[in-house]
Parts: structure tokens; sequence; C-alpha cells
């Protein structure tokens, strides 16, 4: 998902220390469960060689970080959390004042070769080489204005009473109590391309399994959007999970995998409803808040597309319905924006269709839905309010 928020994270940072974790569905038992791995943590100090004694003033560097790791770990369910982003300031510690092209080969050095999955297919992807120095020109260009912001963004990562990832992970399980996290969870840089993302890391064959979050992004961000974030992107790794689960079959020859192709998903129909159900399900996780939050609008954006809703429904239709490739319904997706597509316009009609089915179905239940279901439902509900906006203006 991307966001052009303009909150400034840092402008609440005094606050947010207790703010991310005080608040939200956890409030009332995430004191008790951090004590619990505290004393848990110090149990494995000991057998590390470390001191675990809380009232050392002077406890090694390592004895802590190891004990944010392992609570981490914990909460996290046995995976790790990893931080591209001490890289990325240990980097800016040596390029600072150096030249585009010797900042260059240092970020390819101390950061890429470090970590060449995440880089190679979550940020650049498909780029080509040429495209991918584009990338990083950009981003190392824009760095000094943003180093700032990011450290401080950083700091909240230390410790896991503090860490928003971590927080934002026991909310949403206080919602969706069978989610497990499957793997490793990133926090890094995406270059400016997105807040946070479900992607390929974890596999060669392109299918998403991998939860994704860009320092240099969210640390523009307030506490409260970060956690619609955290909500959103974490339902499509719970969704997901289940759509693209790998079946092993008995036959007599020995064993076969099932699993559908990503190519039945190359449809109007599946963003639709992948990113509808993540935008409602953010809203299950933290309710009562402004419906422009959970779809990043601003409230004149959400007026003016609830009053065309009807009519874009109708266009969003016709794509559905017409077999529109990619290069079609994306647009709807993206901030960018012309005089027939509004910007960001599928997820509120995503939002809305789900809306409806919640009247039917639980969130369990659709994100257990294949791909002929969500493409039977998408084209019911959508067709449900483009036959009102037909039928209004037969009305009038």
């Amino acid at each position: 998902m991307r966001s052009d928020g303009q909150s400034g994270y840092i402008s609440v940072l005094r606050g947010a220390k207790k703010k991310m974790i005080s608040r939200g569905p956890i409030k009332k038992w995430l004191g008790a469960l951090f004590a619990a791995f505290l004393f848990l943590s110090n149990v494995q100090l000991s057998h590390a060689g470390f001191t675990s004694d809380s009232t050392d003033a002077n406890a090694s560097p390592e004895a802590a970080e190891f004990a944010a790791a392992t609570t981490s770990e914990i909460l996290l369910d046995q995976h790790r959390l990893i931080n591209v982003v001490d890289d990325v300031l240990n980097f800016w510690s040596q390029a600072k004042g150096k030249t585009l092209p010797r900042a260059r080969r240092l970020w390819i050095r101390m950061v890429e070769a470090k970590h060449r999955d995440y880089f190679d297919r979550s940020v650049y992807r498909n780029a080509l080489f040429d495209e991918r120095r584009e990338m990083l020109d950009q981003f190392l260009i824009s760095l000094p204005d943003r180093i700032d912001s990011i450290r401080q963004f950083n700091k909240l990562l230390q410790a896991p009473e503090t860490n928003p990832v971590v927080a934002g992970v026991l909310d949403f399980k206080a919602r969706f109590p069978e989610f497990r996290v499957q793997r490793d969870i990133y926090i890094g840089v995406s270059l400016l391309r997105f807040d946070g993302s479900v992607r390929a890391v974890g596999n060669t064959d392109g299918y998403p399994d991998t939860l994704c979050l860009a320092a240099d992004v969210l640390s523009g961000y307030s506490p409260e959007q970060f956690q619609i974030v955290m909500a959103h992107e974490l339902f499509h790794l719970y969704q997901f999970g289940f759509l693209f689960k790998r079946e092993i079959l008995p036959l007599r020859m020995g064993l076969f995998v099932r699993q559908i192709p990503l190519s039945s998903l190359a449809t109007a129909h599946a963003p639709l409803m992948i990113e509808g159900m993540a935008v409602a399900a953010s809203e299950a996780v933290y309710p009562n808040r402004p419906r422009e939050s959970y779809l990043h609008f601003s409230e004149e954006d959400l007026a003016q597309q609830q009053s065309e809703l009807m009519r874009n429904g109708q266009q969003y239709l016709l794509l559905m319905t017409s077999g529109a490739g990619p290069d079609q319904y994306e647009q709807w997706f993206s901030n960018s924006s012309n005089e027939s597509i509004p910007p960001r316009g599928g997820y509120l009609l995503g939002y809305e269709a789900v809306k409806r089915m919640l009247t039917r179905f639980t969130f369990e239940e659709m994100a257990r839905m294949n791909p002929s279901q969500l493409r039977e439902h998408a084209e019911e509900l959508i067709g449900i309010i483009a036959t009102d906006w037909v039928m209004l203006v037969a009305a009038n």
C-alpha cells in the first residue's frame, strides 16, 4: 500500500513510546505479557553468559540486544524482525558528504549486498539496470532530508515495548487470533516506492509471502497511520496464507503439489476484493476512526468519491465483465488520476463491496474464498452499486 500522508511521525515522537502500546485492543494485558517475556528473556540471558540483573545500570549492549531480539521472536511466533534500517544508518555515517557515485558504491556494498533477496524481490523486482540506478539515485539524493526522521523511527524498534511493529502484530491478533506469523518480517527501505507491502521475498515463484515495511516512508507517518498500514498489510498476509496455500495430494505414482496459479488473480476482480478486505479489516482492528483514515484519503477526497461511487462502480463493472488487463485496472489502485479514474478509487469501491459482504460472511470466511468465489461476489456487489446509479439517473 502506498500513501501520501503528511502527518509527521516525529511530531508525535515524544508520546509515541506510550501511545503505540497503551492504546488499542491489547491495552489491558500487554503490560503483563511483556513482564512474562522479560522474565523469560532474563532466564535465557543467564544461559547465554550475559548478566540478567535488570537493576544493573551497566548491563552490556549485547545483553540488551539479545533480550530484545528474543522477546520479539516470541511475540512474532518465533520469527525475526529483520532490521535493514541499522545498515542504512551505518551506511549514512560513512556516505554523508560523499559524491553520488561514491555513495552509490557504498550503498551497494554496505546495504544491498547484505540483503540481496529483500532488494531484488521486494524493491527492484523486475527493474532493469538503468531503472535500478535511477531509483537508487533519487533515494540517495532525498536521504539527507529524511535521515533524521528515519533515525528517530529506528529508535522505537530497539525494544519490544516501544516497537510499533510488534504492537501492530499483537493488535491484529486480538481481532484475528488464529493468525500466525509464518516468515521473518523486514523493516527496511523501499526507495520511496511503498510504505508497506507483502512481497515474494521467501520464494522465487512470485507468490507474496513476506511483510516488508519501509522506514523511509513510514517515518513520516503518525502512529495512527502506521497502525492502519500494519493492519492492512497483515490482513493481506493472513488472506494470502489461505489463498496461496500449497496442497499435497497423494497419487499412485507419488505426491502432487497443487497451488493456484498467480495468473488466476490477474483480473480486475482480485485487487478489488483483496484490497477492499484489507481496508475493512484495518477498520475492524482499529474501529471508530474517521473512514478516510482507513483508505488514506483526505476528508474532501472521500466526500467527492462517495458522491461518484455509483458511476465509478459502473465503470469498474465494465472492466470486470470485459476481461480488462492489469494495464487498465491497476490505475484504480494508484495515486495518479485522470478525468475518468479517481485516485485510489478501487480501494473505496472494494471497501464498499466488502462492507456489504460482511452482512452475510465473516472476515474469516472471506479470507478463505478462492478466486472463483471472489469473482462471483465482486460482480454481484459492484453490479448492485452500479445498478443503483442507473436507477437514480433514470428516476431523475
